[in-house]
């Protein structure tokens, strides 16, 4: 089978060949313009002396590369299946039937019923004269701009809603009036003259630098959580501090739940008759008082006063050890007027004073002094291992015998009727009397 070849000239270039022959094709490669002879298909017209003459290209296949009805720039008008267009542009209007049309101008036309019952006069057109795109001019329409904003509006009156999905303010905004915003980003600063009503279910105020509210009313002042019974109000995060600047009053109950409560003030007044201290859910072991720490001679020192609970024992401890809110160390010297209960007082292992029915004995008295002898001296019962004596006054009295050496006799009794007291030059004895030789 015979095979026929067709050779096209061609080129990269961007212009159209010299000459052709005729039906001679020839294509152009280079990047194609309108000022150009790129991306073109010539041929030879053997009708007009071989012309080179251009029949196609993708040059123009290009310039019908897009949706039918959507004017593109640079590219041919394709209408629509309803013979429309997205938008189209003239400099010069021409409205009507063939061999009568006129021309749509500022001052000298009139769209009437030909655009199907719209009609504008020329007046109304001139409402455009002047105006600049994004800008507004006083007594002319205005059009916005290729990003669709628009520069100067003053005193916008809106009856009704304003309805975007985003309305971004860069300057100032006066609000006179009820304004009700969802998703509101406000990035430089609020000033509200009168009363602002939050009625959301959240409010989040999350600043990047300072948040001050104030308000310069001395008597009601500034109210959070007061509107509604059992709202939890909780200020700062778990690792952050918050300070009170000035006089901090609590009208109910004050829980703290930390670690530690410091307070430096010059005077703590508590009016409360009771002052309770420590938790009775579990036996923890650990003592209840108060440590209060000073210093000795530049040496940091703790006192303990209050109850021990290993012996269940109120202590006082002038240099305490603090283990985990047990405290240990020597027992210190309370300086007081003691009251004791009726079943005596106890000091070390023994009890010196006791009262039992009315009787007070004294065990283990070593001295008393002159004010407290007075005091005992006219109702004491009984004394016991007295080791100094004073006058003995009227009363009846019972005791060991009195040595010798005391000034006694060292007798335990008195003898039977007719005897008398001899001396043996180192005691005394009872004798009879019996008639022998004295000297």
């Amino acid at each position: 089978m015979a095979v026929n070849i067709i050779k096209i000239k061609r080129t990269t270039g961007s212009t159209a060949p010299s000459s052709l022959n005729a039906g001679e094709l020839a294509f152009s490669g280079g990047s194609g313009t309108q000022s150009n002879m790129g991306q073109r298909l010539f041929i030879g017209d053997p009708a007009n002396s071989n012309a080179v003459t251009v029949i196609g290209g993708n040059y123009f296949s290009n310039l019908m590369d897009h949706a039918h009805g959507t004017t593109t720039a640079s590219s041919v008008i394709i209408v629509d299946a309803n013979k429309s267009t997205s938008e189209l542009r003239t400099s010069a209007l021409y409205l009507g039937t063939s061999g009568s049309d006129t021309l749509v101008t500022a001052t000298a036309a009139e769209i009437n019923s030909a655009l199907d019952g719209i009609t504008s006069t020329a007046a109304e057109l001139n409402l455009l004269d002047g105006s600049t795109t994004g800008t507004v001019v006083a007594s002319k329409a205005v059009v916005v701009d290729g990003n669709k904003d628009v520069t100067g509006f003053q005193n916008i009156t809106i009856t009704g809603e304003l309805d975007a999905a985003t309305l971004d303010i860069s300057g100032n905004i006066d609000i006179d009036g009820v304004a009700n915003l969802d998703n509101t980003d406000i990035d430089g600063s609020l000033t509200v003259d009168g009363a602002i009503d939050f009625n959301a279910t959240t409010l989040d105020i999350d600043a990047t630098d300072d948040i001050d509210i104030d308000t310069t009313d001395t008597t009601g002042g500034i109210a959070i959580g007061t509107a509604n019974s059992g709202v939890p109000v909780s200020i700062g995060h778990t690792t952050s501090e918050v300070t009170v600047n000035d006089n901090l009053t609590v009208t109910g109950d004050l829980t703290v739940s930390g670690t530690t409560t410091t307070v430096n003030s010059t005077t703590v007044a508590i009016a409360d008759p009771i002052f309770e201290i420590g938790a009775d859910g579990s036996d923890d072991n650990l003592d209840r008082g108060i440590k209060m720490k000073y210093n000795a001679g530049g040496a940091a020192k703790s006192a303990f006063m209050g109850f021990d609970e290993s012996d269940n024992k109120f202590a006082f401890i002038p240099d305490a050890t603090d283990t985990s809110n047990v405290f240990s160390g020597s027992i210190g010297i309370l300086k007081a007027n003691i009251e004791t209960g009726n079943t005596g007082l106890t000091v070390g292992s023994s009890v010196p004073f006791s009262d039992n029915s009315g009787t007070l004995t004294l065990t283990n008295v070593d001295a008393i002094d002159a004010t407290t002898e007075a005091t005992l001296e006219a109702a004491i019962d009984s004394l016991s291992n007295l080791t100094q004596t004073g006058t003995i006054g009227s009363g009846v009295w019972q005791g060991t015998p009195i040595g010798t050496q005391y000034g006694g006799t060292g007798l335990t009794s008195h003898g039977s009727t007719g005897q008398i007291l001899v001396s043996t030059g180192s005691g005394f004895q009872i004798q009879n009397i019996d008639g022998g030789t004295y000297s």
